[in-house]
Protein backbone atom coordinates (compact mmCIF):
# COMPACT_ATOMS: atom_id res chain seq x y z
CA UNK A 1 0.00 0.00 0.00
CA UNK A 2 1.34 3.24 -0.87
CA UNK A 3 1.86 6.16 2.05
CA UNK A 4 2.91 9.68 2.01
CA UNK A 5 6.57 9.40 3.93
CA UNK A 6 6.33 13.27 4.85
CA UNK A 7 3.41 12.35 7.47
CA UNK A 8 2.67 13.57 10.38
CA UNK A 9 0.73 13.94 13.53
CA UNK A 10 -3.36 15.73 13.58
CA UNK A 11 -4.71 16.42 16.37
CA UNK A 12 -8.18 15.63 18.01
CA UNK A 13 -10.22 18.07 20.11
CA UNK A 14 -11.95 15.87 22.53
CA UNK A 15 -9.09 14.21 23.41
CA UNK A 16 -8.56 10.13 23.79
CA UNK A 17 -5.55 8.19 25.69
CA UNK A 18 -6.31 4.61 25.93
CA UNK A 19 -6.53 1.67 23.65
CA UNK A 20 -10.27 1.08 24.94
CA UNK A 21 -11.33 5.01 23.62
CA UNK A 22 -9.29 3.57 20.47
CA UNK A 23 -11.73 1.16 20.57
CA UNK A 24 -15.18 2.86 21.08
CA UNK A 25 -13.87 5.67 18.46
CA UNK A 26 -13.86 2.88 15.72
CA UNK A 27 -17.34 0.89 17.37
CA UNK A 28 -18.80 4.36 16.32
CA UNK A 29 -17.29 5.03 12.82
CA UNK A 30 -19.75 6.17 10.85
CA UNK A 31 -20.15 9.31 13.00
CA UNK A 32 -16.26 9.48 14.64
CA UNK A 33 -14.09 11.92 12.36
CA UNK A 34 -11.30 10.65 13.53
CA UNK A 35 -12.09 6.75 13.29
CA UNK A 36 -12.85 7.56 9.76
CA UNK A 37 -9.61 8.97 9.05
CA UNK A 38 -7.68 5.77 10.21
CA UNK A 39 -9.72 3.58 7.86
CA UNK A 40 -8.53 6.12 5.12
CA UNK A 41 -5.20 6.29 5.90
CA UNK A 42 -5.86 2.14 6.16
CA UNK A 43 -6.66 2.55 2.33
CA UNK A 44 -10.75 1.72 3.20
CA UNK A 45 -13.14 3.89 1.35
CA UNK A 46 -16.05 4.46 4.04
CA UNK A 47 -18.25 3.34 1.65
CA UNK A 48 -17.32 0.28 0.82
CA UNK A 49 -17.67 -1.02 4.51
CA UNK A 50 -19.57 -3.50 4.91
CA UNK A 51 -19.37 -4.11 8.20
CA UNK A 52 -17.02 -3.54 11.10
CA UNK A 53 -15.60 -4.84 14.22
CA UNK A 54 -13.30 -4.01 16.55
CA UNK A 55 -11.80 -5.73 19.66
CA UNK A 56 -9.31 -4.83 22.11
CA UNK A 57 -6.88 -7.11 23.24
CA UNK A 58 -5.74 -7.52 26.53
CA UNK A 59 -1.88 -7.94 27.71
CA UNK A 60 -2.66 -11.66 29.04
CA UNK A 61 -5.06 -13.83 27.18
CA UNK A 62 -6.57 -16.88 28.61
CA UNK A 63 -7.63 -19.90 26.58
CA UNK A 64 -10.94 -18.67 25.05
CA UNK A 65 -9.06 -15.53 24.14
CA UNK A 66 -6.55 -17.62 22.41
CA UNK A 67 -9.00 -19.45 20.12
CA UNK A 68 -10.84 -16.09 18.86
CA UNK A 69 -7.93 -14.04 17.79
CA UNK A 70 -6.52 -17.71 16.50
CA UNK A 71 -3.01 -18.14 18.44
CA UNK A 72 -2.23 -21.34 17.63
CA UNK A 73 1.40 -21.33 18.22
CA UNK A 74 3.79 -20.36 20.71
CA UNK A 75 5.45 -17.79 18.24
CA UNK A 76 2.00 -16.10 18.22
CA UNK A 77 1.65 -15.37 21.87
CA UNK A 78 5.51 -14.23 22.32
CA UNK A 79 5.49 -12.23 19.44
CA UNK A 80 1.90 -10.20 20.08
CA UNK A 81 2.23 -6.45 19.45
CA UNK A 82 -0.86 -5.85 18.76
CA UNK A 83 -3.43 -3.65 21.32
CA UNK A 84 -5.96 -3.68 18.84
CA UNK A 85 -8.02 -5.45 15.99
CA UNK A 86 -9.98 -4.26 13.47
CA UNK A 87 -11.85 -6.64 11.22
CA UNK A 88 -13.59 -5.32 8.09
CA UNK A 89 -16.23 -6.41 5.62
CA UNK A 90 -15.68 -5.19 2.28
CA UNK A 91 -18.02 -4.77 -0.35
CA UNK A 92 -16.13 -5.41 -3.61
CA UNK A 93 -15.11 -8.70 -2.29
CA UNK A 94 -17.63 -9.82 0.57
CA UNK A 95 -14.87 -10.69 2.87
CA UNK A 96 -13.15 -9.68 6.20
CA UNK A 97 -9.88 -7.53 6.06
CA UNK A 98 -8.06 -7.58 9.56
CA UNK A 99 -6.25 -4.97 10.37
CA UNK A 100 -3.99 -5.02 13.85
CA UNK A 101 -2.77 -2.08 15.25
CA UNK A 102 0.22 -1.38 18.16
CA UNK A 103 -0.50 1.96 20.63
CA UNK A 104 2.17 3.63 22.25
CA UNK A 105 0.77 6.12 24.41
CA UNK A 106 3.31 9.15 25.31
CA UNK A 107 3.09 10.64 29.01
CA UNK A 108 5.53 12.38 30.93
CA UNK A 109 8.62 10.60 29.48
CA UNK A 110 8.36 10.24 26.00
CA UNK A 111 10.81 6.38 25.82
CA UNK A 112 8.39 3.45 25.65
CA UNK A 113 9.41 -0.24 26.01
CA UNK A 114 8.49 -1.76 23.20
CA UNK A 115 9.99 -5.70 24.11
CA UNK A 116 11.41 -6.86 27.00
CA UNK A 117 13.07 -11.06 27.65
CA UNK A 118 15.96 -12.85 29.44
CA UNK A 119 18.91 -12.67 26.57
CA UNK A 120 18.89 -16.87 26.25
CA UNK A 121 15.04 -15.73 24.81
CA UNK A 122 16.89 -13.42 22.29
CA UNK A 123 19.81 -15.60 21.56
CA UNK A 124 17.01 -18.73 20.56
CA UNK A 125 15.46 -15.93 18.39
CA UNK A 126 18.26 -14.31 16.53
CA UNK A 127 21.36 -16.71 16.82
CA UNK A 128 23.81 -14.77 18.44
CA UNK A 129 26.52 -16.69 19.68
CA UNK A 130 27.68 -17.67 23.24
CA UNK A 131 29.95 -14.89 23.75
CA UNK A 132 27.94 -12.01 23.17
CA UNK A 133 25.02 -14.20 24.97
CA UNK A 134 27.87 -13.90 28.25
CA UNK A 135 28.31 -10.53 27.61
CA UNK A 136 24.43 -8.94 27.06
CA UNK A 137 23.93 -11.53 30.43
CA UNK A 138 27.16 -9.25 32.19
CA UNK A 139 24.99 -6.32 31.13
CA UNK A 140 21.73 -6.89 32.83
CA UNK A 141 23.34 -8.13 35.54
CA UNK A 142 22.24 -12.01 35.10
CA UNK A 143 25.70 -13.07 35.43
CA UNK A 144 27.37 -11.01 38.27
CA UNK A 145 30.58 -9.92 36.87
CA UNK A 146 32.51 -10.28 40.41
CA UNK A 147 31.40 -13.60 40.72
CA UNK A 148 31.98 -14.21 37.06
CA UNK A 149 35.25 -17.08 36.71
CA UNK A 150 36.23 -15.51 33.27
CA UNK A 151 35.72 -12.04 33.95
CA UNK A 152 39.41 -10.85 32.57
CA UNK A 153 38.03 -12.53 29.32
CA UNK A 154 34.88 -10.20 28.92
CA UNK A 155 35.20 -7.05 31.18
CA UNK A 156 38.39 -4.56 30.52
CA UNK A 157 38.78 -2.76 33.89
CA UNK A 158 39.06 -4.06 37.67
CA UNK A 159 36.24 -5.25 39.09
CA UNK A 160 36.55 -3.07 41.94
CA UNK A 161 36.43 -0.18 39.62
CA UNK A 162 32.91 -0.92 37.85
CA UNK A 163 30.51 1.95 38.09
CA UNK A 164 27.69 -0.79 39.18
CA UNK A 165 28.48 -3.78 40.95
CA UNK A 166 25.58 -6.20 40.11
CA UNK A 167 26.74 -5.61 36.55
CA UNK A 168 28.73 -4.11 33.71
CA UNK A 169 27.92 -1.08 31.38
CA UNK A 170 28.49 -2.26 27.17
CA UNK A 171 31.48 0.63 27.20
CA UNK A 172 33.18 -1.82 30.19
CA UNK A 173 33.55 -4.50 27.54
CA UNK A 174 36.68 -5.78 25.89
CA UNK A 175 37.19 -4.14 22.82
CA UNK A 176 36.72 -7.74 20.75
CA UNK A 177 33.59 -8.28 22.68
CA UNK A 178 31.97 -4.93 22.30
CA UNK A 179 33.05 -5.23 18.43
CA UNK A 180 31.18 -8.48 18.19
CA UNK A 181 27.92 -7.02 19.47
CA UNK A 182 28.06 -3.83 17.30
CA UNK A 183 29.13 -6.10 14.21
CA UNK A 184 25.94 -8.65 14.97
CA UNK A 185 23.05 -5.99 15.94
CA UNK A 186 24.64 -3.96 13.00
CA UNK A 187 24.05 -7.23 10.10
CA UNK A 188 20.28 -8.27 12.22
CA UNK A 189 19.29 -4.61 12.35
CA UNK A 190 16.46 -4.64 10.38
CA UNK A 191 15.33 -8.32 11.77
CA UNK A 192 16.01 -6.93 15.25
CA UNK A 193 13.82 -3.92 14.48
CA UNK A 194 11.18 -5.10 13.34
CA UNK A 195 10.38 -8.31 15.87
CA UNK A 196 10.16 -5.87 18.46
CA UNK A 197 8.19 -3.52 17.03
CA UNK A 198 5.75 -5.71 14.28
CA UNK A 199 6.77 -8.66 16.31
CA UNK A 200 5.23 -12.23 14.44
CA UNK A 201 2.22 -14.57 13.96
CA UNK A 202 -1.33 -13.91 14.25
CA UNK A 203 -1.49 -10.87 16.89
CA UNK A 204 1.59 -8.88 14.99
CA UNK A 205 1.00 -5.25 13.90
CA UNK A 206 0.26 -4.05 10.79
CA UNK A 207 0.13 -0.35 12.02
CA UNK A 208 1.32 1.65 14.81
CA UNK A 209 -0.79 4.37 16.50
CA UNK A 210 0.98 7.24 18.88
CA UNK A 211 -1.29 9.00 21.23
CA UNK A 212 -0.53 12.27 23.16
CA UNK A 213 -3.03 13.35 25.26
CA UNK A 214 -3.05 17.05 26.53
CA UNK A 215 -5.47 16.52 29.71
CA UNK A 216 -5.66 20.44 30.17
CA UNK A 217 -6.38 21.51 26.69
CA UNK A 218 -8.43 18.13 26.17
CA UNK A 219 -7.16 17.30 22.60
CA UNK A 220 -4.80 13.97 21.77
CA UNK A 221 -2.10 14.40 19.28
CA UNK A 222 -1.76 11.16 17.19
CA UNK A 223 -0.90 9.76 14.41
CA UNK A 224 -1.10 6.19 12.32
CA UNK A 225 1.74 4.50 10.48
CA UNK A 226 1.98 1.84 8.44
CA UNK A 227 4.31 -0.38 10.35
CA UNK A 228 7.08 -1.21 7.51
CA UNK A 229 7.26 2.73 7.26
CA UNK A 230 7.47 2.58 11.11
CA UNK A 231 10.77 -0.36 11.00
CA UNK A 232 12.06 1.64 8.28
CA UNK A 233 11.90 5.60 9.95
CA UNK A 234 13.40 3.16 13.38
CA UNK A 235 16.00 1.45 11.75
CA UNK A 236 17.90 4.75 10.72
CA UNK A 237 20.94 5.50 12.10
CA UNK A 238 24.14 3.75 13.19
CA UNK A 239 24.72 1.02 15.84
CA UNK A 240 26.55 2.66 18.46
CA UNK A 241 26.97 3.04 22.21
CA UNK A 242 25.13 5.47 24.06
CA UNK A 243 27.02 7.60 26.82
CA UNK A 244 25.16 6.03 29.24
CA UNK A 245 26.96 3.01 27.84
CA UNK A 246 24.09 1.01 26.53
CA UNK A 247 23.06 0.76 22.78
CA UNK A 248 20.95 2.17 20.18
CA UNK A 249 20.47 0.23 17.26
CA UNK A 250 18.98 3.17 14.89
CA UNK A 251 16.19 4.71 16.81
CA UNK A 252 15.93 2.03 19.04
CA UNK A 253 17.39 1.76 22.70
CA UNK A 254 18.39 -1.48 23.90
CA UNK A 255 19.19 -1.01 27.62
CA UNK A 256 18.99 -3.17 31.21
CA UNK A 257 15.35 -3.17 32.19
CA UNK A 258 16.21 -2.89 36.15
CA UNK A 259 13.97 -2.09 38.66
CA UNK A 260 10.81 -4.64 39.47
CA UNK A 261 9.79 -7.04 38.75
CA UNK A 262 12.64 -9.17 36.49
CA UNK A 263 15.56 -5.93 36.86
CA UNK A 264 17.80 -8.61 34.41
CA UNK A 265 16.00 -8.26 31.29
CA UNK A 266 17.48 -6.79 28.38
CA UNK A 267 14.37 -4.12 27.19
CA UNK A 268 14.60 -2.67 24.31
CA UNK A 269 12.90 1.22 23.95
CA UNK A 270 12.03 3.67 21.33
CA UNK A 271 10.60 7.34 21.27
CA UNK A 272 6.79 6.98 19.88
CA UNK A 273 6.83 10.91 19.60
CA UNK A 274 9.19 10.56 15.88
CA UNK A 275 6.12 9.70 14.60
CA UNK A 276 4.53 12.34 15.08
CA UNK A 277 7.07 14.97 12.99
CA UNK A 278 7.66 14.93 9.17
CA UNK A 279 10.35 13.00 7.47
CA UNK A 280 11.57 13.70 4.24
Amino acid sequence: MAYDFNFGSKTAKGGFASEREVVKKFKNWKNDKEAQEWLRIMGYPLEKIQDLKVFHIPTKLNKEKKVFFGLEKDEDIEFKKADVQVRLLIKIDNIYKVENISIKKISSGDYNQVDKRKVDNYKKIWGFDDDIAISLKLFTGEILPCDFDNYDGFVNIPCDKLRDKRRIFLNELKEDKLEKIIKFFNCNKHLIVADVLRGRGALSANWLMVLKYNKKEDITDWALVEINIVVNIYCKGEVSLTKEGSLKIGQVVMQRKGGTPDPDKLQFKIKPSLLLHKYE
